[in-house]
C-alpha cells in the first residue's frame, strides 16, 4: 500500500470516528420523535409597576419602558386572571377585572402603599401539563428513563420557587413524584422520588450549549411495553410546571423556545444513545378577541290574519285592514254583537328584562267635538278596571264598551292577564299599565296578541268615533 493510500484510509477514519462523535454531540434519534404537548402554551405575565400608582386604586399602571421587566404591556393578561402584585414576600392576589389599554389595568378589590411601590411586580402564573411522548428504540430491564426540560440558570431566578422565570420552566411549590405519571410505560414503572425538582446541566449541540434542566425519572423493572411502539410520560397532576415568561430578548407574537430531552439510562446508570433525543417547547403570548354587543330592544305591531284571537273569532273583512298603526272597526254591529280585532305586539331584546306598558290618554271619542264616547267596558259583571280583569263574553244593554284582552303566543313572556275561556277585559287606563314583561334575558322573540273589544247599544250616537292607544317597550340592561 502506497503512502498516498495510506494517508487517505487515515483521513476517513478520522472522519468517520468525528461524523459518530458528533451525532452523540447533538443527540439525533429521528426515529425516537419526541414530542412535548402541552395543555397551555401560553406565556407566564411578570410585569414591573410604573410610578404614578396610589394606594386606593384600582387601576394599575405598569412599567413599559424597554428592559424594564418581562412583561411591558398589559398583552397577555385578561378580565379573570388571577394577578399577584408587590414586593418580596408582600404580594397580594387580585383578580383582573379589565384591560384599560397597553399601559393599565383595572383590579378587583383596591391596593395598598406597599402593592404599588414603583418596586413592586405583578405576576401571573399559566402552569401546564406536559405529555412527553416517544418511540423507544430499546428495553432496558430495571432502567430509567429520564425527561429533562429547560430549567433557568440566570443569576437572580430561582427554579423551584413557584415564580415564572425569563429562560425556562419552574418547578411549582408542592411538586412530588405523584405530579409524574409513568404508567404508559409498562408495569411497575414509577417515578423516583429522589430525582423530582433536581436539576441536570447538561452540554449539548455544535457548538456546545451548556444548559440546567428539571429531570423527572421513571424507573422501569419490566422495560417497555415493546421496541418501536409510541408511549409517554405525563408531567403535571395537582401541581404543574409553571410557563416561562417572556425572555429579556422576547417579541410579542414570536414564539419563545425551551428545549427538552427524553434519554435512557440502563441498570447501571449509563445513557444510551440509541434512546437519547432533544425537543423543544414553544410558548407564547394568547390572542385577546374582543368584540361588543350594544344593547338593544326592538318592538313591533303587526296586523294578523283573520281566525280566532284571545279565544274568539275576529270579524274577518275588518281584519283583513288591520295594520301596524290602524285598527279600522268599521260599521259596528250594534245592539247585541261584540266586535273584535286584533293586533301582534312583538319584543326583541338581550336586556336582561322588559316590560311593555299601554295607556290611552282619552276615552274612544267622537271626532265631531261634542265629547261624545263610548264608555270604557266594564265587563260582564261590572267588576272589570284598569287594574282588575274580569270576563267579558255579553254585551252590556244599556252601555256602550270599549275594551281589549290579551294573549300569549311565544317566548313565554309574564302576562298581566289573559282572555282564557271568558274573554277576560280591562279597560284601557288614562295611564300605563304593564300588559307583559319578563323578568330575565329572553332567549327568543317574545310575541303577544293584544285583542280589541267595541261593543255600541241602539242608543249610541251616530258618528265616527277614533281612540288612541300608546304602548312602550322598555328593557334594563
Amino acid at each position: 500500500m502506497n503512502k498516498l493510500v495510506k494517508t487517505s484510509f487515515f483521513i476517513l477514519f478520522l472522519f468517520t470516528i468525528y461524523a459518530l462523535t458528533l451525532g452523540k454531540k447533538q443527540l439525533q434519534s429521528a426515529s425516537m420523535v419526541p414530542k412535548d404537548t402541552l395543555s397551555t402554551s401560553q406565556l407566564s405575565y411578570f410585569a414591573v409597576l410604573s410610578t404614578g400608582n396610589t394606594a386606593g386604586d384600582t387601576f394599575i399602571k405598569i412599567n413599559t419602558a424597554a428592559g424594564s421587566a418581562p412583561s411591558r404591556t398589559t398583552n397577555n393578561l385578561f378580565v379573570g386572571d388571577t394577578l399577584s402584585i408587590g414586593v418580596g414576600s408582600s404580594m397580594r392576589t387580585f383578580t383582573v377585572s379589565g384591560i384599560g389599554n397597553t399601559a393599565m389595568l383595572a383590579i378587583g378589590g383596591t391596593t395598598i402603599t406597599r402593592d404599588v411601590a414603583s418596586s413592586a411586580v405583578a405576576i401571573a402564573t399559566r402552569s401546564a401539563t406536559h405529555v412527553v411522548s416517544f418511540t423507544p428504540q430499546s428495553v432496558v430491564t430495571n432502567g430509567k428513563w429520564q425527561v429533562l426540560i429547560k430549567a433557568t440558570s440566570t443569576s437572580g431566578e430561582n427554579f423551584a420557587d413557584g415564580i415564572p422565570d425569563q429562560n425556562g420552566f419552574d418547578l411549582s411549590v408542592g411538586f412530588t413524584s405523584t405530579d409524574v405519571n409513568c404508567s404508559a410505560l409498562g408495569a411497575g414503572s414509577s417515578a423516583v422520588a429522589s430525582s423530582i425538582g433536581t436539576t441536570a446541566v447538561v452540554t449539548t449541540g455544535n457548538p456546545n450549549i451548556t444548559n440546567s434542566y428539571l429531570v423527572f425519572e421513571c424507573t422501569t423493572p419490566s422495560g417497555v411495553t415493546s421496541v418501536g411502539v409510541g408511549t409517554s410520560i405525563t408531567i403535571g397532576g395537582t401541581h404543574k410546571l409553571i410557563n416561562p415568561s417572556p425572555s429579556s430578548s422576547h417579541t410579542e407574537g414570536t414564539a419563545d423556545f425551551q428545549n427538552f430531552l427524553i434519554r435512557h439510562l440502563d441498570g447501571s446508570g449509563a445513557v444510551l444513545d440509541v434512546d437519547t433525543v432533544m425537543g423543544r417547547i414553544v410558548a407564547i403570548e394568547s390572542v385577546r378577541v374582543t368584540a361588543q354587543v350594544d344593547s338593544t330592544i326592538s318592538f313591533t305591531i303587526a296586523g294578523l290574519g283573520a281566525g280566532d284571537r284571545c279565544g274568539v273569532p275576529v270579524n274577518t273583512a275588518q281584519q283583513a285592514l288591520v295594520t301596524s298603526n290602524q285598527v279600522p272597526f268599521g260599521s259596528l254591529a250594534i245592539g247585541s254583537t261584540l266586535n273584535t280585532l286584533a293586533q301582534q305586539l312583538s319584543v326583541i331584546t338581550n336586556g336582561s328584562s322588559y316590560v311593555v306598558t299601554t295607556f290611552s290618554p282619552k276615552e274612544m271619542t267622537m271626532i265631531d267635538g261634542t265629547g261624545t264616547t263610548i264608555p270604557p267596558t266594564n265587563c260582564d259583571t261590572g267588576g272589570c278596571t284598569a287594574s282588575s280583569a274580569v270576563g267579558w263574553t255579553a254585551p252590556d244593554a244599556s252601555n256602550s264598551e270599549f275594551g281589549y284582552s290579551l294573549e300569549s303566543v311565544s317566548g313565554s313572556p309574564t302576562m298581566a292577564f289573559t282572555a282564557g275561556s271568558n274573554f277576560t277585559a280591562k279597560p284601557f287606563s288614562s295611564s300605563p299599565v304593564t300588559i307583559f314583561s319578563l323578568n330575565s334575558t329572553p332567549s327568543v322573540n317574545q310575541v303577544a296578541n293584544v285583542c280589541y273589544r267595541v261593543a255600541a247599544t241602539t242608543l249610541q250616537k251616530t258618528g265616527d268615533y277614533e281612540a288612541q292607544i300608546v304602548y312602550t317597550a322598555t328593557a334594563t340592561f
